[in-house]
């Protein structure tokens, strides 16, 4: 971090001037909603990022992009008017309904549902546009509830209820008929067992349908175009098909399927998201082929759009890109190469500037240069695309393990991936995370959480083995909650775990090597403890983060103290000063502290979304740091530019020249004509404009009547560096 010496009074102050964030990559997209625009075959609108999330729009299939809108949402759900699609809805966390009528370029919010709603799917009925459905997983104290909200008037108004509640639910299929009037499906998940429910009165009665179906969740549902009785219905353990509007089920598919979908038009080719292929039928769901080939890949694949005119035309997406085929999906063409919008659900720093990144929707990549480039690492396996956690033996590097949410099991290969092996680590374990004793390299832990049975809620639990993952046993089983994480001493023999216990925050230690646990948890509020860390300087002062901001305690975790903040997601300690504290929130970015808490200052600088995930530092340059942000993959501050890691990369001449930086309306902007995006920030970390750049290099900037006064940011970024320059903008 750099200081700026200010001089005041005859004293001097001392403040970080921070870095901007570089984004590193991977490349990718996690598509959290879709559609396509019904007449107009080559557009698509997606919804990636976090917190705010982005409206993209093509209209060439996908050969280019832009931004359309950002919505100050985790927006989970995106549908159009059939009949006007210029009127296009959307929803998400916060159970605002967001309405545009004028193709996305401006959003308001409608209605007005209760809350705790968090709307995962909303549709448009094509027989009347005025009606539209959503299903909603609704917060209420410790269960969450399965909710169904419609409106007859465009979204002005919405009624709608709770259809049931349970310790675990999940609300992903909405179909409505569209031929039948009043006559909806909605599926999911209800305590990890699959729940489809149907309508004929426009919501007044519910049906389950839900016998006779396997696995733990519906993921998607249509009517057969041809019969108004039959229904295809996807889960992660199969198709399933009936003809009698759900009474009875055949099992048409055993393989996991995430959505499905039929063309309104003959030949009525239907479509279904599986695990790196895309399965289709030609006789209305009775049988099922595939011939997907590379480069399509992404599991869980959830999003399917079909062109109404061209029913071999059709675009899919997942949670690592979208792909577009002309044939009937023989053959895809991946058209998101060039996002860099995933999730990540570990980083590993294994070696210096060896990195293991865990990749939600596609598997486990792998860097040797910092985070600059990546590759796909080992072979894959069943559920890699859920990996949650990965370690490498040190001992023998060519030994990892790692663990996913697909399964109970600790994976293991002993030649870098190009084999695995598979061990059951407990019944209906859900793990978090994985690691090695730190001296017993024989030793592994499991933590995360293990129902009584399958339809149970999820209890803290540490498991270990002593024989390289091939036997586990039971370390640690408490109430209800999750652990989260564990933190090893050099030793081994202090163990720290954290997470949920029961509605209360849960810190436990242990200082031999598991036996007995002591509860550490004074002085914290808020729950869960969603990340611990230690010190560098100090082994007794420790940082956690919960809901209810960042704490902190200097004796051990005997008691703590809350250093402020809000819905912080993780928490790191400077490595070069012991009085600077990182925070990572839920939807306002990063925050720091130079004094231990007594205040804190808010970091946007760079920073393309504000869902941080994760915050590690790297184990080798002193105040180089790592974040992983929702929807945004991976982002370094003081990585490069300060080792030999780009030597080999000559910098033009002119990288970046403003002037002037104080303007009214007009400035010149100089750079080298080769960067990958220009990009103007307010001062609150917003993208306000994105600047082309001609072929020499300099752009006569003019001030739109949009901007405000104010300091904004120029950020350019080229393909190994990225520089930022201040500018002020006055009336």
């Amino acid at each position: 971090m750099k200081i700026l010496k200010l001089f005041a009074l005859g004293s001097i102050i001392l403040l970080p001037v921070a870095d901007a964030w570089q984004q590193l990559g991977p490349a990718g997209v996690n598509v959290r909603a879709l559609s396509n625009v019904l007449g107009y075959p080559d557009e698509l609108f997606i919804i990636v990022g976090g917190f705010p999330s982005y409206l993209y729009f093509t209209s060439n299939t996908g050969l280019t992009w832009t931004v359309r809108e950002t919505i100050p949402d985790l927006i989970t759900s995106l549908a159009i008017n059939p009949n006007d699609v210029r009127i296009m809805y959307a929803g998400g966390r916060t159970r605002r309904i967001y309405k545009s009528t004028n193709s996305g370029y401006s959003w308001f919010a409608t209605g007005n549902l209760p809350a705790g709603i968090w709307i995962q799917q909303l549709a448009v009925n094509p027989t009347n546009a005025s009606e539209i459905w959503a299903i909603a997983e609704v917060t209420g104290g410790d269960s969450t509830g399965f909710g169904f909200y419609f409106s007859t008037d465009g979204g002005a108004n919405w009624q709608g209820r709770v259809l049931t509640w349970s310790f675990m639910v999940k609300a992903r299929a909405l179909t409505i008929s569209p031929t039948i009037p009043g006559r909806v499906l909605i599926g999911g998940s209800v305590g990890n067992h699959p729940r489809l429910s149907l309508t004929t009165d426009f919501g007044n009665n519910w049906l389950d349908r839900s016998a006779g179906l396997g696995g733990k969740c519906v993921y998607g549902c249509t009517f057969v175009p041809t019969d108004s009785s039959s229904i295809v219905c996807a889960t992660d353990s199969g198709i399933y098909r009936s003809t009698d509007l759900g009474l009875t089920w055949t099992h048409q598919l055993t393989s996991p399927v995430y959505s499905v979908a039929f063309a309104p038009v003959a030949p009525y080719n239907g479509y279904a998201g599986g695990e790196n292929l895309v399965y289709r039928t030609t006789d209305m769901g009775m049988s099922w082929r595939t011939d997907t080939v590379p480069p399509f890949t992404g599991t869980g694949t959830r999003f399917i759009a079909i062109n109404p005119n061209r029913p071999l035309e059709l675009f899919v997406g997942n949670e690592y890109g979208v792909f577009y085929s002309t044939n009937g999906g023989y053959d895809w063409v991946c058209r998101s190469s060039n996002f860099r919008n995933l999730d990540i659900t570990f980083l590993n720093c294994y070696n210096g500037d060896t990195l293991f990144a865990g990749v939600k929707g596609y598997g486990i990549l792998h860097s040797t240069n910092a985070g600059l480039d990546w590759q796909l690492w080992g072979k894959m396996f069943p559920g890699v695309g859920w990996v949650k956690s990965l370690a490498v033996n040190r001992r023998h590097p060519d030994t990892v393990v790692c663990v996913t949410d697909w399964d109970s099991k600790l994976h293991l290969t002993i030649n870098r991936g190009d084999s695995w092996q598979s061990y059951q680590i407990a019944d209906n374990f859900q793990p978090a995370g994985v690691a090695y004793h730190p001296r017993a390299q024989d030793t592994l832990y499991s933590w995360g959480g293990k129902p009584d049975s399958v339809s149970a809620p999820l209890r803290f639990a540490v498991y270990r083995s002593t024989d390289r993952g091939q036997h586990w046993n039971s370390v640690m089983v408490r109430d209800q909650g999750f652990c989260y994480g564990m933190i090893f001493s050099a030793t081994g023999d202090t163990l720290i775990a954290y997470g949920s216990n029961g509605p209360n925050p849960a810190v436990f230690r242990s200082v031999d090597r598991g036996r007995t646990w002591s509860s550490l948890v004074s002085g914290i509020s808020g729950s869960p403890v969603t990340d611990l860390k230690i010190s560098p300087a100090d082994p007794g002062r420790w940082l956690c983060a919960t809901p209810m901001g960042v704490f902190k305690t200097e004796n051990y975790g005997s008691f703590w103290t809350n250093l402020g903040l809000s819905d912080v997601n993780c928490v790191l300690p400077d490595t070069i000063s012991p009085n600077v504290i990182w925070a990572g929130t839920d939807t306002q970015g990063f925050f720091y502290t130079t004094n231990q808490g007594v205040s804190w200052l808010r970091d946007t600088l760079g920073l393309p979304g504000r869902s941080v995930s994760m915050l590690l530092s790297h184990p080798q340059h002193r105040g180089a740091v790592y974040a992983g942000i929702s929807g945004h993959s991976l982002l370094g501050k003081n990585l490069f530019g300060i080792n030999e890691l780009i030597s080999n990369y000559q910098e033009p001449a002119v990288l970046l020249r403003l002037s002037p930086t104080t303007t009214k309306n007009n400035c010149r902007i100089i750079v080298h004509p080769t960067p990958e995006r220009v990009e103007l920030y307010d001062g609150a970390g917003r993208l306000r404009e994105k600047i082309s750049v001609p072929e020499t290099g300099v752009v006569n900037w003019h001030r739109s009547a949009a901007l405000p006064d104010g300091v904004y940011l120029l950020l350019v970024k080229y393909h190994k560096c990225q520089l930022t320059e201040k500018l002020i903008l006055l009336r």
